[in-house]
């Protein structure tokens, strides 16, 4: 009897070293799975905090390659023949429908309308001038043009205060103002606006909007 308890108790150190060895275990394997838990975890907010930030630069980038300003100026269309054609327009000056295109116009508007043409030191002057600009005005579903102005040899522009009715002087166009987004087309002849001639030449006709 006494020898089985001797024996017994020897085995006591072993139960004790062989239990404390499984929760170890456990708890270094419940350990592991909690990392790993943590760093799938941490993994995944990495991975949207990263996908956010993508979205965020995407968004940014879009928004600053969207159309850009131009500062209050328009621009004309490019176009090599005439963007309305002449010969359905009213003229309330000379009818130069049926004056040859011999220069390509841009126009720009701002502040100034700009008419860039490559006759405008060409074209012969009378009494200081040598050239018409014309405005083209859609008038209920008829295209209207009109000069409002002179320019001198080598001058390219007015400035757009000058672009309405005052200045045209002609109805129905003579209480004429643009409005903003609206189009009109645009021309520059040799002199047609009042009974002087000289080489009866003009541009195309191109279409811009009004800032």
């Amino acid at each position: 009897m006494q020898k089985g308890k001797i024996a017994l108790i020897s085995l006591i150190p072993v139960v004790v070293v062989a239990l404390m060895g499984c929760e170890r275990s456990d708890s270094s394997a419940s350990g592991a799975y909690w990392n790993n838990a943590n760093t799938a975890s941490q993994d995944t907010q990495q991975q949207q905090t990263a996908s956010g930030n993508t979205a965020q630069g995407s968004s940014s980038s879009s928004g600053s390659s969207g159309s850009s300003s131009s500062g209050g100026t328009t621009s004309s269309t490019v176009s090599a023949g005439d963007a309305i054609p002449a010969g359905s327009i009213n003229y309330l000056h000379a009818n130069v429908s049926g004056w040859p295109i011999t220069s390509s116009l841009s126009v720009s508007i701002g502040g100034t309308v700009n008419l860039n043409y490559n006759k405008a030191n060409v074209w012969p002057a009378r009494n200081g001038v040598n050239a018409n600009p014309w405005i083209i005005v859609n008038l209920d579903g008829r295209w209207t043009a009109a000069t409002f102005e002179w320019l001198r040899p080598g001058q390219t522009s007015k400035p757009a205060s000058v672009v309405e009715g005052s200045h045209i002087k002609k109805a129905p166009l003579n209480n004429f103002r643009p409005r903003s987004g609206e189009t009109y087309g645009w021309m520059v002849t040799s002199l047609a606006r009042d009974g002087t001639r000289t080489v009866n030449e003009r541009t195309n006709i191109v279409l811009a909007r009004w800032p």
